[in-house]
């Protein structure tokens, strides 16, 4: 299985142009949280935005499209807001999006409680299989991540937090791509939850 590349938001659905724009900041957000570059306006509409204009039709899974809020306002690097968000919902999807946070504060201790509270993921087995569209300088930094198959989160976790300051040296263009990959996973899996698609 590869990942979509797709947007996984409906087409009418504000969501559909908010993740369009962030395609590019998605792909260079960094290991280590730092200041958000987008507008303020934009952190506020994503706050207040309703579900089911965010996601473009009804919604099964109000506590699932909050999760995909939490996810967005993680990609514009609103940590504060994403941590509030993700910290409400008593969720398996919330606790993943809460790991990712505390990953980026870097918190090693607590991302790790929260990815604890999530346990077994959907996510982990896409995560756990190569995608022959990743750069090959990802493939040696993806095996050490991966077991049978498996993603390890808290591998992860040591990893990013161990290169965060890296910059551009190895293996953190490879770290970049994968929580690219890691984010994508997760709100595509929260979309597709929230709306039963």
């Amino acid at each position: 299985m590869t990942d979509r590349l797709v947007n996984p938001f409906s087409s009418s659905g504000k969501g559909f142009e908010i993740y369009a724009g962030l395609e590019p900041s998605l792909a260079e957000l960094p290991l280590v949280r730092r200041q958000s570059t987008h507008p303020r306006s934009l952190i506020t509409d994503l706050q207040t935005i309703s579900l089911e204009d965010l996601l473009g039709t009804s919604v099964s899974d109000r506590l699932m499209a909050q999760a995909v809020r939490a996810g967005l306002l993680l990609v514009v690097e609103a940590w504060d807001e994403a941590h509030e968000v993700a910290q409400e919902l008593e969720t398996v999807e919330g606790s993943y999006w809460h790991g990712i946070v505390h990953r980026l504060e870097p918190d090693a201790g607590n991302a790790k409680y929260w990815f604890r509270r999530v346990g077994t993921h959907p996510v982990f087995v896409r995560l756990g299989e190569w995608d022959s569209r990743l750069p090959p300088s990802a493939k040696q930094v993806f095996d050490t991540l991966v077991s049978p198959g498996a993603w390890d989160p808290f591998t992860f976790i040591d990893v990013c937090i161990r290169n965060a300051d890296a910059g551009s040296s190895d293996p953190y263009p490879a770290l970049v791509t994968l929580q690219a990959r890691e984010v994508r996973a997760l709100l595509d899996y929260c979309v597709r939850n929230a709306t039963n698609q």
